[in-house]
């Protein structure tokens, strides 16, 4: 009898293990998010792709609190070119998605962050089709069903023009953005085509802390 429960207990830890070891290898990971993207015709941004599976800090694509994959990059809907934003689950399965996209702007895909308390935040660049240097960076947020909460330009919180995000971390409090780049506060700067240093802070109503740095010399 004793011999008997020995070996079944062996076998059970051997299945346990097994059990284990199958969904362990079986979470999804960074570079299926890049798989996928490869696969389906999304490009992601390559000057920010260094962030990729740095903690705390926005990427093209990112692990989610529930181990699902949010991913952002260049893609199309029909012959439209915009940002394309999709949530795999843990299953490498699409559960929704957003196209992001202007008739009168190039829009560029950046990053995306997802604050503490499960909603995420997609970073674009939008660029006027007929002026390239006319820049305006737009945040979106959206929850984790995928419905938008609020979609701005962040020059409607301030009367500065031409603003960039170089890069986006959270804050120590979980629930705001610090936000790192470049502006132009006012004319005087874009007909002398001076960019100045620019630090932010966005909460999750879309309020705006900003501070505007140096000049910045070529």
């Amino acid at each position: 009898m004793i011999k008997f429960k020995i070996v079944f207990m062996k076998k059970l830890v051997l299945v346990l293990l097994t059990f284990f070891s199958i969904n362990y290898f079986a979470q999804i990971t960074l570079e299926d998010g890049k798989d996928w993207a490869k696969n389906n015709g999304v490009t992601l941004n390559s000057n920010l792709s260094s962030y990729i599976g740095k903690a705390g800090f926005a990427a093209p694509i990112v692990i989610t609190r529930d181990a699902g994959l949010m991913i952002i990059g260049e893609g199309f809907e029909g012959k439209s070119k915009g940002a394309k934003v999709v949530f795999l689950n843990e299953k490498k399965e699409v559960i929704w998605s957003h196209f992001f996209g202007s008739k009168n702007d190039n829009t560029e895909a950046q990053s995306i962050i997802e604050d503490r308390t499960g909603y995420f935040y997609v970073f674009m660049e939008a660029h006027n089709k007929s002026d390239a240097k006319d820049t305006r960076e737009r945040v979106v947020k959206v929850n984790a069903r995928g419905e938008i909460q609020w979609d701005y330009a962040l020059e409607e919180k301030e009367e500065h023009y031409h603003r960039h995000c170089t890069y986006v971390k959270l804050d120590e409090d979980g629930k705001r953005l610090v936000l790192f780049g470049t502006v132009q506060p006012d004319k005087v700067a874009i007909e002398n085509n001076e960019r100045y240093s620019w630090e932010a802070k966005l909460d999750g109503n879309g309020k705006l802390d900003s501070e505007i740095g140096e000049l910045l010399k070529d």
